[in-house]
């Protein structure tokens, strides 16, 4: 599926296959990574990678210049007491990612982690 607007400019799903919409009718899919709508003009960037173990990795986002940034760690099992919130700064061309940890299953107090677990990231911007 990708998003595809109608003359509102509203997104909605389009299936690729067919490019048609859920009501059967033929879509324009847009081929850049601009965003239409209420975000004209903007661009999503996105990817995956492992932390590196250094607190904090830094993740070049590759947008001019980046407005809003959301990294989540990849995976399914409860983190216990390795990697379990990250939070992020960003740097101009780059993303600083801060990994925590609690100190201890009885303490919960966060501490920077040397983890090098793997995350998703998203970065909006122009």
């Amino acid at each position: 599926m990708a998003g595809s607007l109608n003359s509102n400019s509203v997104l909605w799903a389009v299936d690729e296959a067919t490019g048609k919409d859920a009501s059967g009718a033929t879509a324009t899919i847009p081929t850049n990574k601009e965003v239409y709508g209420a975000a004209v003009g903007y661009k999503v960037a996105r990817g995956e990678i492992a932390l590196d173990g250094t607190n904090p990795t830094s993740v070049a986002h590759g947008l001019t210049t980046c407005v809003a940034f959301t990294a989540t760690l990849k995976g399914t099992a409860a983190p216990g007491t390795s990697t379990s919130v990250l939070t992020a700064n960003i740097n101009g061309s780059n993303v600083d990612v801060y990994a925590w940890k609690p100190t201890s299953t009885t303490d919960t107090t966060l501490t920077a982690s040397g983890g090098t677990e793997t995350f998703y990231w998203t970065a909006i911007g122009t």
